[in-house]
């Protein structure tokens, strides 16, 4: 996705990106297993174990715990692990839930068919964006470059609207066709996707129109700046996911 597929002047500026360094380095954290090393945390985490070891296990701390142990693994090893590793769902849901935004996620998606049900199919989905970063190295270096280029309301909006699955569209104009396909990536994708074209163009403008409808312009802003400087096979990955082929 990019600005020319949300905005209906296209001069206009635009707006955003889940789960590339990112569309996980936030859902990194909720979404995959590994979490960067935080000794200060792995202290709190260790004192509560030996303190309390009751709220240890009902918090789901254990999983935290591990994830910030493969964390120090990969800090030594890069190359360590299986950065897409999904995160457990009870551990997801922790994470989630300490912000606003997160809460409602959690609430909307158990509505949707139950939180863990959801959350597979997310974590599938980013999973495979992340992975055409290339190695695990690279694939780690993705997520952490999303968590810092976008704020947790980005990451929210990006998981929900990975859940909420491929809408129907009104099919985009030709012009339209011809503006996707002015970049790199949306020629590819206007060549693959032959007479559909237009049906694809037209679910992803309205994917994106939606995913940005609720934030707000600085949070558009960091959404489409990050987008923007993926490289062109990760995001041909995100229109093929988001367009529903």
């Amino acid at each position: 996705m990019s600005n020319d597929l949300v905005v209906s002047n296209p001069g206009a500026a635009g707006a955003g990106s889940a789960t590339g360094e990112g569309l996980t380095g936030g859902a990194a954290r909720v979404g995959f297993a590994s979490l960067p090393a935080n000794p200060t945390r792995k202290a709190e985490i260790e004192s509560i174990m030996r303190t309390d070891f009751a709220r240890y296990e009902s918090e789901g701390l254990d999983q935290e715990y591990r994830s910030l142990l493969q964390g120090e693994i990969e800090a030594v090893n890069p190359d360590a692990g299986t950065p897409t590793a999904p995160m457990p769902a009870d551990a997801s849901r922790m994470f989630l839930c300490s912000s606003q935004e997160g809460q409602k996620l959690v609430y909307e998606w158990e509505r949707m068919g139950g939180f863990r049900t959801v959350l597979a199919g997310v974590q599938k989905d980013v999973g495979e964006i992340v992975k055409e970063a290339g190695s695990a190295l690279r694939q780690r270096s993705f997520m952490e470059r999303f968590t810092q280029s976008v704020p947790a309301a980005v990451e929210v909006a990006l998981m929900d609207e990975f859940a909420s699955g491929t809408p129907w569209a009104q099919p985009a104009s030709q012009a339209e066709v011809d503006l996707f396909a002015s970049k790199p990536a949306g020629k590819i994708m206007v060549q693959l996707w032959g007479a559909e074209a237009a049906e694809r163009v037209g679910i992803l403008r309205k994917r994106a129109a939606r995913l940005v409808d609720s934030l707000t312009d600085e949070e558009e802003a960091d959404l489409w700046a990050w987008f923007e400087d993926l490289d062109t096979h990760v995001i041909t990955k995100i229109y093929g996911k988001m367009a529903g082929g």
